[in-house]
């Protein structure tokens, strides 16, 4: 029987996992739970480390877990999806990484009807939680996926999102593909491109926030920063190669575009910040007084934010009030460093041609 829906995943370099035969029983489990609305394909984009053989024997024991499809050499993420979308035949697309759950796609299901009669509409993108960790960072990671969910709400009225994360998100496969064939092939920003190209053909988006991606996140300082350098980097292409389009959202003060200028303004005040101090010189007063006002106010904005759906917080509220004191402090220090390694790094990118891409 055909079935409407495919589940692409990724996967390169992953065979070094711990629980890397974990994840392959969680495939064969989901696989199992919807054989007849789903089918699933994992990605092995090139691995080198023995990741494709691994999956390759696993298949040999449970030869019913999932479909299996490799892309050799390394494509960059985008380049393995594109062209596995390219090869199937199913109405929609889910996407989603190696080391995420996806819950609640039941509810995905109970839409397929009404999104297909909706021919602007181009997907779904899911309710992002981190899942499976401890500690401040972990916490501070809570907090701040909670406050993007938040923000949703502002997207929703008008159908738009910032970036349709690849973790969690699904697709109409043939808007899919021409959005690929447009794409720059860059791996740090392809969700959010992805996204950006889709809004300038004129497609809208919605936020399913039954269906869960339960993702793992990094767990020490050191992971989270070079994340967002990579993570600040693809912001910075994904504006470099559709400024035409955050221009177009600027110019018509929509809700994407006031976003894309509160970004900018306060990316450029986390590293002008230093300069500033510096400018006001050695008054300790000043310097007390300038950031205990900085930090009250942006306590008391996320308090005011996270009041507009207090759900959303719901899993992680006994640590809220704790967090939310701490928050400033940790967001500032990643912040400050990641974007000055992200552009640090896209300048030397633009000057060599953004390197090699798969398109």
């Amino acid at each position: 029987m055909k079935k409407d829906i495919c589940l692409l995943v990724p996967q390169f370099n992953e065979g070094g996992r711990e629980n890397f035969l974990g994840r392959l029983d969680y495939f064969r489990e989901l696989a199992r739970e919807f054989k007849d609305h789903l089918d699933i394909i994992l990605i092995d984009d090139g691995s080198t480390d023995g990741s494709f053989a691994k999956i390759d024997g696993y298949l040999g024991s449970h030869p019913d877990a999932f479909f299996f499809a490799s892309v050799s050499p390394n494509a960059n993420k985008v380049g393995a999806l594109s062209q596995v979308a390219l090869s199937v035949s199913h109405e929609f697309i889910i996407l989603s990484d190696f080391d995420t759950n996806l819950d609640g796609l039941k509810d995905l299901l109970s839409k397929i009807d009404l999104w297909r009669a909706n021919d602007s509409h181009m997907g779904y993108f899911f309710r992002l939680v981190p899942f499976e960790g401890s500690g401040k960072i972990f916490q501070y990671q809570q907090l701040e996926y909670c406050l993007a969910r938040v923000r949703y709400k502002f997207h929703q009225r008008v159908y738009t999102v910032p970036v349709m994360p690849g973790a969690g998100c699904c697709f109409k496969r043939d808007i899919l593909n021409t959005i690929y064939s447009r794409h720059s092939g860059l791996r740090n920003g392809e969700d959010r491109e992805a996204t950006m190209i889709g809004r300038r053909l004129g497609y809208s988006v919605s936020y399913l926030k039954n269906v869960q991606a339960l993702t793992r996140t990094p767990l020490t300082m050191r992971a989270l920063i070079k994340q967002r350098v990579r993570w600040n980097l693809g912001y910075l292409e994904t504006v470099y190669f559709e400024r035409r389009q955050y221009w177009r959202e600027i110019q018509s003060f929509s809700v994407l575009g006031m976003r894309t200028l509160l970004d900018m303004f306060s990316v450029f005040f986390i590293l002008a910040l230093p300069f500033i101090l510096l400018i006001i010189g050695m008054n300790g007063l000043l310097h007390l007084a300038l950031l205990s006002t900085l930090y009250i106010g942006f306590v008391s904005w996320c308090y005011a934010l996270l009041q507009v759906e207090p759900e959303e917080c719901a899993e992680f509220r006994p640590k809220l009030i704790p967090m939310l004191l701490l928050f400033p402090l940790i967001k500032l220090c990643i912040d400050y460093t990641a974007w000055l390694g992200a552009f640090r790094q896209f300048a030397k990118n633009k000057y060599s041609g953004f390197g090699s891409r798969y398109v």
